[in-house]
């Protein structure tokens, strides 16, 4: 038997590493598990962190099991004993580029179409002050303990650079989209404002961050822009999200081709004659996009963010679109409520869509949505960890229906490898988080639902560059 772990620090050198811990979550493993054995290389201590270039996971389980690894007599000891270790966490849809707006009250009166003059407002323009807003949102997903992001790339004026490149030097993986418009009388200089920003990015992938493409939405791009999108993105190999069934003003638009919307692209001098035709059908986004992609080839990765709004037939599309081009439906649960959408359209269907075989990711969407403190100096954070405890709490969701949510599928929304995002025996994950928890939960709750029905933050112990 190798020694009993002692109390201590990871040192920053290679080798391996046995953690005692509390439990360990997304092990795969149906019985509980309190230690885990690493291997780390080009490991360095930074700040409070160790930063690898490779984790592997080489034993977990019972402390007295994992000892028996004939790697574990020459690790280095760490006692967890009052923790909870997770996979890095996975947000598969952020606006990093709105960090610097920081959270703002929803105006009810002002409505969808209001808050998004608010933000056009809010929005940079300068590429500085965009790197810097997507930096202090990278930070902010770290000290949440996400290490992959769906960042959507937004932009005054269509689509830019700067935060993809922000993003792609950071030590996040993921996705970067391009957003863009397209619609009325900007249809084809938005088709073509796009198309030269992928042919100025030359690359596909930079860092561990890829290109991807968002035509914003399906009353913001005409069904011809949505098509031009998927067929560019499976040419391409970029992966697709769309913000999609998201308010009831985007509902009114695209079934009667009227209110708010239509007289926000009036105003804007968007609204051109033909959109008469593509809208008003009385059909309901979902229906509208599926149209529009009923015949589209299958992208590396589709996510649609939202779809607060889905009726039976709207399941049975969504399900029919996730089975034939691996559609992925992305729920951001505190800006749904920032958003009141339930008082216009019920709870949010996301049992109902994984019950249709649609998988579900969660996503936080913007700095904007969240509650006030959310970006403030050392205790700010944005993670997806705080959507996964709104559901537990809320819901009563099953805790490993949550880690998924916010890992593995999470990651298959973005295109990325489901099992790093995992700590399983053999898998090198992306990150590992600590949550403190303290004693043992009462009545022998799972070491999970200790992290979700606990208050305290993630620490991201271990990340990988």
């Amino acid at each position: 038997m190798n020694p009993r772990p002692s109390r201590g620090s990871i040192q920053p050198a290679d080798g391996a590493v046995f953690i005692r811990c509390r439990g360990v979550a997304g092990a795969g493993e149906a019985r509980p598990a309190d230690a885990l054995l690493l291997e780390l290389t080009g490991a360095r201590r930074d700040r409070d962190r160790i930063v690898a270039r490779r984790v592997r996971v080489l034993a977990v389980g019972s402390a007295a099991e994992v000892d028996r690894h004939p790697a574990a007599g020459g690790a280095a000891r760490l006692d967890l004993l009052g923790h909870v270790l997770l996979p890095g966490l996975v947000n598969a849809h952020a606006h990093l580029d709105l960090t610097h707006v920081g959270p703002r009250p929803f105006d009810a009166a002002a409505g969808f179409v209001g808050w998004i003059r608010m933000v056009r407002s809010a929005r940079l323009a300068d590429g500085g002050a965009i790197r810097a807003s997507v930096a202090r949102g990278v930070d902010l997903a770290l000290a949440g303990g996400v290490v992959a992001v769906g960042d959507v790339a937004g932009a005054v004026g269509g689509p830019r650079l700067e935060a993809w490149e922000a993003l792609a030097a950071s030590p996040l993986v993921g996705v970067s989209y391009l957003e863009f418009f397209a619609i009325g009388t900007r249809e084809e200089p938005g088709i073509q404002a796009t198309e030269r920003a992928i042919a100025e990015a030359g690359e596909r992938t930079r860092g561990g961050v890829r290109l991807g493409l968002q035509p914003h939405a399906p009353y913001t791009v005409s069904p011809a822009g949505l098509a031009w999108a998927m067929d560019t993105a499976a040419r391409l190999a970029l992966p697709l999200s769309i913000h999609l069934a998201e308010s009831p003003e985007e509902h009114r638009v695209v079934a009667a081709g009227d209110g708010p919307f239509r007289r926000f692209l009036e105003d804007a001098g968007i609204w051109s004659p033909a959109l008469d035709g593509a809208f008003g059908a009385s059909a309901t986004p979902v229906a509208h996009l599926a149209r529009a992609w009923a015949d589209s080839p299958r992208p590396p990765a589709l996510a649609a963010v939202h779809v607060n709004d889905a009726s039976e037939r709207d399941l049975e599309a969504l399900a029919g679109l996730s089975e034939r081009l691996g559609l992925v439906v992305v729920y951001c649960p505190r800006a749904s409520e920032y958003f009141r959408h339930v008082e216009r359209f019920g709870p949010h269907p996301y049992r109902r869509l994984m019950a249709a075989g649609v998988p579900v990711a969660l996503g936080t969407d913007s700095a904007i949505n969240l509650p006030p403190g959310s970006t403030d100096g050392a205790t700010g954070r944005i993670s997806t960890l705080d959507e996964m405890r709104l559901l537990r709490r809320r819901d009563g969701t099953a805790p490993d229906v949550l880690l998924a949510m916010a890992t593995t599928t999470a990651a298959r929304a973005l295109g990325l490898p489901p099992e790093e995002f995992e700590l399983t025996a053999g898998a090198e994950p992306r990150g590992i988080v600590a949550v403190e928890v303290g004693a043992p939960v009462a009545g022998g709750g799972s070491a999970l639902a200790a992290v979700l029905d606990a208050g305290t933050p993630p620490k991201l112990l271990v990340e990988v560059v």
